[in-house]
């Protein structure tokens, strides 16, 4: 059904160049366009030195999100606290089922639906986005960036975003570089530094209301504003 409403469209909008590449193959005579999430810069964002412990976003109807924290606190946070034995984990979301509820011990703080999380984003000082399976443009990345916090991945979670790993955010795929992801950062306040504005700077280029009206001009065959 897609790819046909796809045919008869003059363009199709898709939120990351992964999608676009995909429908090149599935779609060859479409033309397709990115037009990815939009999100708003914090204006000033909290410094390395007034940020600590770690920050899960994400609403668990999404089965990627209930997998990504069950491995997390399974594989990877025991690493962590053993060599960071006074951080913290804070896990936010709506619909959170009971098991993951049951993950609040040994420093994990489970805190649910949060109606207004900026205070968190301000006071964390690493975002992790541990997704094994998914697809699309991940809104944690962006949401954390956006606020100058830096962000440790897996690859599936920085898929099609346009991010480098050591410039903007931290890749790791095992639980024991994940941990290690995190060791490294939590310390390192020139390479968290590094991040943070890379992030930003990322946030700006790719998914600013600027770009968005630049790229909707352009589409649209109107002057830039």
């Amino acid at each position: 059904q897609e790819l046909g409403i796809i045919a008869r469209s003059d363009i199709t909008l898709v939120v990351s160049p992964v999608e676009q590449e995909l429908l090149a193959a599935e779609a060859p005579g479409a033309d397709v366009r990115v037009l990815s999430n939009i999100h708003e810069l914090r204006p000033a964002p909290r410094p390395y030195g007034e940020r600590e412990g770690l920050l899960f976003v994400g609403g668990f109807r999404h089965p990627p999100n209930v997998d990504a924290v069950n491995w997390f606190v399974a594989e990877v946070w025991p690493a962590v606290r053993a060599r960071l034995p006074g951080v913290e984990l804070g896990i936010v979301g709506s619909n959170m089922p009971a098991a993951i509820r049951e993950l609040a011990v040994d420093g994990v703080r489970v805190l649910g639906y949060v109606e207004d999380i900026d205070s968190l984003l301000d006071a964390a000082r690493i975002s992790i986005a541990p997704l094994r399976y998914g697809a699309g443009v991940k809104g944690k990345i962006n949401q954390a960036m956006a606020f100058g916090l830096p962000v440790v991945a897996t690859p599936m979670a920085a898929e099609g975003m346009g991010l480098r790993d050591g410039e903007e955010l931290l890749v790791a795929e095992s639980p024991q570089d994940f941990a290690d992801a995190i060791v490294r950062l939590y310390g390192d306040e020139p390479l968290w530094q590094r991040l943070a504005e890379g992030g930003r700077d990322n946030v700006r280029r790719h998914f600013s209301r600027a770009h968005a009206r630049a790229t909707l001009a352009a589409m649209l065959g109107l002057p830039p504003s």
